[in-house]
């Protein structure tokens, strides 16, 4: 049964990248039959910037009455008589405990056991906290000022993107299925997810545009928040050879100084690495601490399939393991949908993010992490348009499932 799960999904996967490889290579210029090269034209609808500064207002906002709502229910319910900190330290739990350490203590000086086990924590978020926290006096509030500020910085440029592409209507979409997904409370902790948010909106913006260097800079900063932000360097070579048409070396070899940027990112964590433990590679080995590893997707659907249906624990079933395994299952069919929509920028982009996500071996933040995918958004929006009731229904699971996800995490559920 196992081997022919893992055939089934490898198959799967295999299928729909391989398709999505060939429809690039149609529009770049490769005479493929049956394939088309084409893609659907943008709306190219810009955002002035008094628009711009209504969304950054309105997601800012969006973010802080979050916070005070969890800091109210955290000061008079969950911890009556704490005192105003409970609002902040609240959020000090899962990772967000090592970004505070990290911050105040730095990797050389955040050990646990003897050993250097936080390198596997990427730099860029805890140094902005150890410079904000100079500001605001506190490593917490300089961690959920970052957020806040990259969340409403990201959106704004998640909306012209998807107002390039799809009109203002779809860019409004995007921003709401994106502010309402069941793991986007997390965008306003100590977390990394509002500024790998910016960086990688930030950088898709700029590949659309065409301003290499820009998408460069962009994505050095993604790779140091995240390992996957040198997943943009496959996004900006993608639209690269679909806006020339054709494979033309000599204007691909001109760019590849700006596309290849975001690998400097990678190297900075790997001097990091190597100045704190004298191997740059040492997160490779704090990796297994944490039980983290690639595996192939076919393996790790099936256990957290095993463990959706027998985890001995059955809150922890519906809090982790079935979620997980129901999302990849609804991003995977949109991302099937959308593969003759939208550019190969955005779809081989959203494909290696999904897989690469389901290929980790102990996989328990599947839903936070994909709530930085955001081709998907755009993917829902296009779906969604001239369709309010389908509108109306995914935005109420996902409010639902936010509101849900957010209890949980509050009374110190497993939602990591």
């Amino acid at each position: 049964m196992k081997l022919i799960w893992n055939l089934a999904i490898t198959g799967m996967v295999a299928v729909l990248g391989l398709s999505l490889v060939l429809r690039w290579l149609g529009a770049a210029g490769v005479p493929l039959p049956l394939l088309s090269g084409r893609f659907p034209a943008a709306s190219k609808y810009c955002p002035n910037r008094q628009e711009c500064v209504k969304v950054f207002a309105i997601t800012f906002s969006f973010r802080i009455l979050i916070f005070l709502m969890v800091g109210i229910v955290a000061c008079l319910i969950l911890y009556p008589g704490s005192g105003g900190d409970a609002a902040l330290w609240i959020w000090k739990r899962w990772d967000g405990l090592h970004y505070v350490n990290l911050a105040e203590l730095g990797y050389s000086g955040y050990v646990e056991d003897g050993k250097n086990l936080f390198l596997v924590f990427f730099p860029l978020y805890p140094w902005l906290m150890r410079v904000i926290s100079l500001l605001t006096g506190n490593t917490m509030a300089a961690g959920l000022l970052i957020s806040f500020v990259c969340y409403g910085v990201g959106c704004v440029f998640l909306y012209r993107l998807a107002a390039f592409e799809l009109g203002q209507g779809a860019a409004r979409r995007t921003v709401l299925f994106l502010s309402i997904y069941p793991y986007a409370f997390f965008f306003g902790g100590i977390m990394t997810e509002s500024l790998f948010l910016l960086t990688t909106a930030g950088g898709l913006w700029a590949i659309r545009r065409h301003r290499w260097w820009q998408a460069g800079i962009w994505g050095l900063l993604a790779a140091l928040t995240r390992m996957h932000g040198i997943l943009l360097i496959g996004a900006a070579g993608a639209e690269l050879v679909t806006h020339v048409g054709r494979f033309d070396w000599k204007v691909i070899i001109r760019k590849l100084p700006a596309l290849l940027l975001p690998a400097g990112g990678t190297l900075i964590y790997l001097a990091l690495n190597w100045r704190v433990t004298g191997d740059p590679l040492a997160f490779t080995i704090m990796q297994q601490h944490w039980s983290q590893g690639f595996c192939p997707i076919g393996e790790t659907l099936w256990y957290v399939l095993q463990n959706a249906l027998n985890y001995p624990m059955e809150l922890v079933r519906y809090q982790i393991w079935i979620p997980t395994i129901l999302l990849f299952p609804l991003f995977f069919t949109l991302l099937v949908w959308a593969r003759n929509q939208f550019r190969s920028m955005y779809t081989l982009y959203g494909f290696v993010y999904l897989v690469l996500n389901y290929s980790l071996s102990w996989l328990l933040s599947a839903g936070r992490y994909l709530s930085c995918a955001l081709p998907f958004f755009l993917f829902a929006a296009a779906l969604t348009e001239h369709r309010p009731k389908l509108t109306f229904g995914i935005a109420a699971v996902m409010g639902l499932g936010f509101l849900l996800n957010l209890y949980w995490f509050l009374t110190g559920g497993q939602i990591m």
